[in-house]
């Protein structure tokens, strides 16, 4: 009765072993460790057997007792009795199922580069290669690839040929996402009078790019200066790190205005301060036109003699009066701080250096008693 029963458990345990054949790929729980092969109960009526050789790596250093391993039957019978099994071999036939899943579910991996080739970079995943092409690597052009070797970072792929077991890969899709993300973000919390430090980008005839870090932001030329600027060019170039001032922030459209904080208080806003309607001052004729000449008092204040305030005599050219760099004593006719506008006269500067001259030769020749005997027609037609 005994003996009954005894061979009918070990039948029952036999029909509970694992049915292997080669190439299937099984579960199995490592028992044994040295450093030249690994033992696996495999649930079978023998044990497999993990040589060093047949583990990425050649080492069985990162296998530990205990653990679940999927392990590729290479032989059933290695000659020995025991089981040869293979865990290169599993992970190469497995590693393609799992691409194809993360390719499904759109997830990334995380690589880890063994070399820079031409074109790119490959890296390792399960047995698996895996290439990225140079402009895939990272956002901005790279000139080293070989800086990315023994590196490891997350990639999307973008290419799964599981017939020709390729695979291409992009770290550049991940740091869209993040970019994309920190862009967001920064959108959100930045406000108008924000100061903040950035780098000039990019420069157009309209205004410098600045990245502010996750986004840029444009500053337009008229806001580089409280002096008319031509191009950027004038006052930043590429590489310049500058502070700014956020004007404005257009989330929808993602675009951010600035300007340099940097930027001096425009003369126009104390002009009053300074100039005052009757004052005769010294300036330097910049630009000679058909109406008139403008003249500098300082630096970006600029006032237009008008042909007619040119001289108390008739005037029929500008240039028959005055020309560029030439220094002149002009009055203040009037002052429009508002439009960045002042009047200016010579001919008021000469009537009233006549007029001195004339109070001394009254003094000098008494019976010449008006204006008029010692200017005749010069006084006619004087406008202030």
């Amino acid at each position: 009765m005994e003996e009954k029963e005894t061979m009918a458990a070990a039948l029952a345990e036999m029909d509970q072993l694992e049915s292997l054949q080669t190439g299937d790929i099984v579960k199995g729980t490592v028992m044994s460790v040295n450093e030249e092969e690994a033992i696996v109960n495999l649930n079978y009526m023998a044990d497999g057997i993990l040589s060093k050789e047949e583990i990425e790596g050649g080492s069985t250093a990162e296998i530990a007792v205990g653990d679940t391993v999927d392990v590729y039957i290479v032989k059933t019978n290695d000659g020995e009795g025991n089981v040869k099994l293979s865990l290169k071999k599993a992970e190469a036939q497995m590693v393609w199922e799992e691409l194809q899943g993360l390719v499904n579910a759109n997830q990334p991996l995380n690589l880890k580069v063994k070399e820079a080739v031409k074109g790119g970079v490959v890296g390792m995943y399960k047995g698996a290669r895996i290439f990225i092409p140079a402009s895939q690597v990272a956002l901005h052009y790279v000139e080293d690839l070989t800086v990315y070797a023994g590196t490891s970072f997350e990639v999307k792929i973008i290419e799964l040929d599981m017939d020709k077991k390729r695979v291409v890969a992009s770290r550049r899709a991940i740091e869209e996402v993040e970019r994309a993300k920190r862009k967001a973000d920064t959108l959100a919390r930045l406000a108008p009078k924000d100061k903040l430090k950035g780098t000039v980008v990019r420069l157009a005839n309209y205004g410098a790019f600045v990245d502010l870090g996750d986004v840029d932001g444009l500053v337009h030329v008229s806001q580089m200066s409280w002096r008319r600027v031509k191009h950027p060019s004038e006052v930043v170039k590429e590489g310049d790190v500058v502070e700014v001032e956020v004007l404005s922030v257009d989330r929808e459209k993602e675009k951010i205005s600035l300007k340099l904080a940097t930027v001096e208080e425009s003369p126009w806003q104390n002009i009053d301060a300074h100039y005052q309607v009757d004052d005769i001052v010294m300036g330097k004729v910049v630009r000679i036109t058909n109406f008139g000449a403008f003249v500098a008092l300082e630096e970006g204040i600029e006032g237009l003699v008008h042909i007619s305030e040119l001289s108390t005599d008739h005037v029929a050219k500008v240039s028959d009066v005055v020309n560029e760099g030439d220094e002149v004593e002009v009055l203040v006719l009037s002052i429009d701080a508002a439009k960045e506008k002042i009047s200016l006269s010579m001919k008021a500067v000469a009537f009233i250096d006549e007029t001195e001259t004339f109070e001394v030769a009254k003094e000098e020749a008494p019976q010449a008693a008006t204006l008029s005997d010692l200017f005749g027609d010069k006084l006619k037609n004087l406008k202030f």
